[in-house]
């Protein structure tokens, strides 16, 4: 009976399994301690580097050993880069944040006591990084393209209809660094279909909104992006679009609050800002040997 009570309770608990292993030998050696349970695994991965540490936490699907070779194939060098997996691995599509696959990046810097590692910021993996193993696709001519997600969950319209501002960033002094000019750029292909969009009448809007794009969305994101890369000009000239955009078949009383909660919406907006951080990162001193 005994030995039937610990094979029911050993049935009964997940099963843990705990390893570790090296991801990367040179230049940064990269250690990994797996916690496996249901189909999960929890990877706290070390970046030891002269007088600190750098910690982090990833989760990938499957065993540990599994865990260990998905997060090795998407750990590597791009252009002087260490690209650094961090994934939410969120179940359910719909509910995905933005920016759930991130890439952590690292690089050298010139220090007192010779080359030292920063943590330079997280990035969007970007959507190629996502379907295939490729490293550091979020980086393209010195640029790295990431997701601006301060809107990404509001009051006033769907996660599918919020503005997602591509932003483009630059490593400057080992920072992140938002380039407005290069933002207004890589967005320029969306913003004149928005623009088409807003422009058309009624009867053109079938053939001049495409790409699941609508008034309502062409002027949230036309305006999200004037005001985050500092084009007073050119939100001047997607105001009059308001009401014809956001209050189709809406009373006086209910237009006057969407347009109030949409001056709410652009308002959080702070030109020139990164996205949210995960803050899963840190950065631990060593004590010295003696």
């Amino acid at each position: 009976m005994m030995r039937l009570l610990v094979l029911l309770a050993a049935f009964a608990s997940p099963v843990l399994e705990a390893q570790s292993a090296v991801l990367l030998e040179a230049p940064v050696k990269i250690t990994a301690d797996a916690d496996s349970a249901a189909g999960l695994t929890t990877l706290h991965l070390a970046m030891n580097q002269l007088t600190h540490e750098f910690r982090l936490t990833s989760l990938q699907r499957g065993s540990a050993a599994e865990a260990f070779a998905a997060q090795k194939l998407r750990t590597g060098w791009k252009d002087g880069f260490l690209f650094v997996r961090d994934d939410c691995q969120a179940a359910n599509d719909e509910k995905r944040a933005w920016r759930c696959v991130l890439d952590q990046v690292f690089t050298f810097v010139d220090g007192r006591d010779g080359k030292r590692l920063v943590h330079v910021g997280e990035v969007f993996a970007g959507d190629d990084c996502v379907e295939e193993i490729r490293i550091g696709c979020a980086l393209y001519k010195n640029y790295f393209t990431d997701i601006y997600d301060a809107l990404e969950n509001n009051t006033l319209v769907s996660r599918a209809e919020s503005p997602a501002l591509l932003t483009e960033m630059r490593v400057v002094s080992g920072e992140f660094v938002v380039d407005l000019d290069e933002t207004w750029g890589r967005n320029q292909e969306r913003y004149g279909a928005g623009e088409r969009c807003l422009a058309a009448k009624p009867a053109e809007r079938a053939e001049l909104c495409t790409e699941g794009i609508n008034p309502r969305r062409a002027y949230l994101f036309n305006s999200a992006l004037a005001i985050y890369t500092k084009r007073a000009d050119y939100l001047e000239r997607i105001h009059p679009f308001a009401r014809n955009a956001l209050c189709e078949k809406k009373s006086e009383a209910d237009c006057s609050e969407i347009l109030r909660r949409c001056a709410v919406l652009l308002g959080q907006i702070n030109p020139g800002e990164r996205p949210r951080s995960r803050g899963n990162v840190l950065s631990v001193p060593l004590v010295s040997a003696k």
